[in-house]
């Protein structure tokens, strides 16, 4: 029996308290929340959640300043993206939960394409969106390339290919939104690979065409 209040948004209960004491706080705001609870069992050395909130750039002071006076959460250590300060480091990955402050990282984001309204039980917060999965996957793998997160991109790749093999997995819109990050390449490849190990996928085919494409292309390079 599970006593997370949020299990059907799939976020964390402090992620959770977070999001709609910020919404009781600015009830006319529109954000998205969510975190790596989901993803923890997968990661290899990273022990720790990381909370994301995003939301227009106008609101990122209020909500700054907000977490800064709630006696729940002012001891986290909040930063804006889009570059991760030194303290946000390896060290912080791997560390117990006493050793640490948690992490709260404040982006900039108005798309809440691919959303979900955030669940307390049976209460509904429109304002509150939270990402799907396969949005989830995508922009973990981004805020890695781009050093956002202390996790080295080889093990968010890792994360990414173990959730490609689950049938809960919508490969279309995880390839169209993943497209819209620059990152639709990247897909294809790992998708062609995954064909390899396993021939009852559901994706499109046209997937590994690109993707054996791509993979091709970046071998033929000389690097000598």
């Amino acid at each position: 029996m599970t006593n997370n209040l949020y299990d059907n948004s799939g976020v964390a209960n402090r992620t959770g308290r977070l999001a709609v004491k910020i919404v009781d706080k600015y009830p006319h705001l529109k954000f998205g929340v969510w975190d790596l609870s989901e993803f923890l069992p997968y990661f290899h050395n990273v022990r720790r959640t990381m909370i994301f909130i995003e939301c227009e750039k106008s609101a990122k002071d209020s909500i700054i300043n907000f977490i800064a006076g709630d006696s729940e959460f002012r001891n986290c250590l909040v930063y804006e993206g889009e570059r991760k300060p030194k303290i946000i480091n390896e060290s912080w990955a791997a560390a117990r939960s006493n050793e640490i402050r948690d992490v709260i990282v404040i982006l900039t984001r108005t798309d809440f394409e691919e959303t979900k309204p955030l669940m307390a039980g049976k209460k509904e917060f429109s304002n509150i969106r939270v990402p799907s999965l396969e949005r989830m996957l995508v922009d973990l793998l981004s805020y890695s390339l781009r050093e956002w997160l202390p996790i080295p991109v080889k093990e968010t790749s890792e994360v990414f290919f173990n959730f490609l093999k689950k049938p809960i997995i919508r490969y279309g819109v995880l390839s169209r939104y993943a497209t819209r990050r620059y990152l639709g390449w990247f897909v294809d490849i790992m998708l062609y690979k995954l064909s390899s190990k396993k021939d009852n996928y559901s994706f499109d085919l046209r997937h590994l065409s690109n993707g054996k494409r791509y993979l091709e292309a970046i071998n033929e390079v000389d690097y000598s």
